[in-house]
């Protein structure tokens, strides 16, 4: 461990030195410039946490990094765009992360030793990134002789190859996991329940009431009958304004163009099938011409009675090898199928296996082994005991076996050296996960396998069945420049269907209702002001043009846009105390629930069960407020009118089941439970604080 904690060190100080460098010239640059990037950071900002501003460039060599492991991870050479997004997300979770706790450890002295870490990696219960890389899928048991020889390597390698970037990553992120986990204990240890507390809780959920109840309802007022007044509604506004924060987002009306085939482009297609039908049927090689002239690969898989479709199951699967069924229209496409070869071949085979994966040894060196091996299989050493000494797969624990399994379950290479092969053989074969000594020891019994070549032509839309909705589409956004051109044409070209309303996007989504690569409209919703058009925009088979119908900023709502929903509330305010008034004057020398409700013309309605947790009273539906009243009340009294949800409330609680003083506990369990209530929400609250606090800016729209 020593030597790679020199290794993480060096990079470490390696990148804080890049880093430095790189912000001395930034620094000495602006001093130089007096109209430098002082002005223009936000321009390459991507971030802004706690006044800090994150340069695009950090974020980015971040992702690069991420992206990196991933592909010596997944063994491929490039990412799909998904992939990518989805470690853009990752990595920006991270880095917020980091910068918002590193603050923290550092203030407290939080940290982990390279004694703890080499626990973690190498001790007796090893953390799970290493367990599930190390232990044996099959068994279930740690291989640790493997993890040891991976450790050794790493500790030998003079040269940082992939396995070693990778497990540095792997180590990274142990180290950084740990040190969160210190500081969450630290936070929930902070949190006691107190023997009041403790009582209190117990209290509330064991405490019931039952009650009677009569409402009148606010719809009992008309609307007509209450005025609102602007100053009425403003004054509501900014007393409350904190009920109306909303998100950053847009709501956008688009236009789209599908590009589907033209009846030009089928008969197009189909007079392509029917011109190369008699070449493909003259054709030897119909593999070769399938590859040289279908839209799609040729099918190599080997298919039993049945397994075909059924139109080419019946004609194909028992004729001479050649013949041919076709043209016909399938899938969008016409095509021709023959009968390439027919071949007799097991059902499953049975087989076991070494494999020598590239991380093991150089090339030449694994397949020199691979060569050793297959020459002391066939002298009649252990099979098994090899698999277990040298094989890098899961199955090494139960001596390579891989049991019975059918043809096309396996890689083409493995599944081409066992189906084709003997009972008894011992080959070499090469895939992807590395070098394969693999031994078939049985199959079932052979039937017969027919391969099908088909030639196929996907009916497309041709360059100028694009070009026309592209025109479309072109002309569309040129002559509805404006949000009212835009509407007006909708409705005078009958483009009713055509348009889709997206509500509510978020700064960083990528997809538009059934819009599933639309990033770039989104990107140009947050870039556009309200009623801005666009022009044209590309997104797979549609050509789209949208407007902004409505912008919102993260913050308070505008009274314009929430003076609907605030106007109600004064409504209702005002309608409660009017109903308010009217009880009062009622209940004067009223002395039972029963009796006010006949003077008010309403029935009182009994509840029982309610606690202080409950949100439902009776039919009334949710009414907290009530609830929370009549748990603080005394049997036998009548409340003052409550304003609820729905009406205005007067309440009177028949009876109280006060738990026995022996049912309240507030021993260490009661407490303990307590505790670990406050401690499943600690966490999240705790870094939600902190990220408040920080007032992090997230500026990853202007990028991506």
């Amino acid at each position: 461990m020593a030597v790679l904690e020199r290794l993480r060190v060096r990079a470490g100080l390696l990148l804080a030195i890049v880093i430095g460098l790189a912000l001395l010239a930034f620094v000495l640059s602006d001093f130089l410039d007096s109209s430098g990037s002082l002005f223009t950071r936000s321009k390459f900002e991507i971030a802004e946490v706690s006044g800090k501003s994150v340069p695009y460039t950090e974020y980015e060599t971040k992702v690069k990094e991420l992206v990196d492991i991933q592909k010596i991870q997944s063994g491929q050479e490039s990412l799909n765009e998904e992939t990518v997004d989805q470690i853009r997300s990752v990595t920006w979770e991270n880095m917020i992360q980091d910068m918002l706790l590193e603050k923290q450890y550092g203030k407290i002295g939080l940290d982990v030793s390279a004694e703890e870490l080499g626990n973690m990696i190498q001790g007796e219960n090893p953390h799970p990134f290493i367990s599930q890389i190390f232990t044996d899928q099959q068994t279930g048991i740690l291989n640790r002789p493997a993890l040891n020889a991976f450790l050794q390597r790493i500790k030998d390698d003079e040269v940082e190859s992939e396995e070693t970037r990778f497990y540095l990553y792997v180590e990274n992120e142990i180290y950084r996991q740990r040190k969160n986990i210190k500081y969450n204990n630290l936070v929930r240890k902070g949190l006691y329940a107190t023997t009041f507390e403790t009582e209190k809780q117990n209290l509330e959920n064991s405490r019931t009431a039952d009650l009677n109840f009569i409402v009148q309802r606010f719809s009992t007022i008309s609307d007509s009958a209450i005025r609102v007044s602007d100053a009425d509604i403003s004054k509501y506004y900014k007393e409350h304004i904190n009920l109306f924060k909303q998100k950053e987002s847009r709501d956008i009306r688009y236009v789209s163009y599908e590009v589907v085939p033209s009846q030009a482009d089928f008969q197009a297609a189909e007079q392509w099938i029917n011109q190369i039908r008699p070449e493909f049927e003259a054709a030897e090689d119909i593999e070769n011409f399938v590859i040289m002239e279908s839209d799609l690969s040729f099918d190599e898989k080997n298919y039993g009675a049945g397994e075909l479709p059924d139109t080419l199951d019946d004609v194909l699967f028992n004729a001479a090898k050649g013949a041919s069924f076709g043209p016909y229209f399938m899938d969008n496409s016409y095509r021709i199928s023959r009968l390439a070869n027919i071949k007799y071949l097991p059902d499953s085979v049975k087989a076991r296996h070494i494999l020598l994966r590239a991380q093991q040894a150089n090339a030449e060196q694994l397949f020199k082994l691979a060569d050793s091996l297959v020459t002391m299989i066939k002298g009649g050493s252990d099979f098994a005991m090899l698999a277990m000494m040298y094989s890098g797969d899961g199955s090494a624990q139960s001596g390579g076996d891989l049991g019975w399994f059918k043809d096309g379950d396996m890689v083409k290479p493995f599944n081409d050296t066992c189906f084709l092969g003997k009972k008894g053989d011992v080959k070499k074969v090469v895939t992807q996960y590395g070098i394969h000594v693999v031994q078939i020891l049985d199959q079932s019994r052979p039937s017969r396998k027919v391969q099908i070549g088909t030639l196929v032509k996907n009916v497309l839309p041709s360059e100028e069945t694009d070009h026309g909705y592209y025109i479309q589409a072109n002309e569309f956004a040129g002559k509805n420049d404006t949000y009212e051109k835009f509407m007006k044409a909708v409705e005078e070209q009958k483009l009713t269907r055509n348009m889709q309303v997206a509500l509510n996007l978020g700064p960083m989504d990528k997809r538009v209702n059934d819009l599933q690569q639309a990033r770039q409209l989104v990107s140009w919703a947050y870039k556009a002001e309200e009623k801005d058009v666009s022009s044209v925009f590309d997104l797979g088979n549609r050509y789209v043009v949208a407007t902004v119908e409505k912008v919102r900023e993260e913050g308070p709502a505008p009274l314009a846009d929430v003076r609907a929903d605030v106007e109600n509330r004064v409504r209702q305010q005002k309608k409660a105390e009017l109903l308010i008034a009217k009880i009062n004057e009622k209940k004067a020398g009223v002395k039972t629930i029963e009796d006010l409700g006949r003077s008010l013309g309403v029935q009182a309605e009994p509840v029982s069960g309610i606690r202080f947790s409950s949100t439902s009273l009776g039919t009334a539906g949710i009414e907290p407020n009530v609830i929370a009243a009549a748990m603080a009340m005394q049997k036998g009294t009548l409340s003052e009118p409550i304003s609820g949800e729905n009406g205005v409330y007067v309440i009177s609680v028949n009876n109280i089941a006060e738990p026995a003083a022996s049912d309240i506990q507030t021993d260490a369990v009661a407490r303990n439970f307590v505790e670990r209530n406050y401690a499943a929400r600690a966490n999240y609250f705790a870094y939600e604080a902190l990220k408040d606090l920080a007032k992090v800016k997230d500026n990853r729209r202007e990028f991506y």
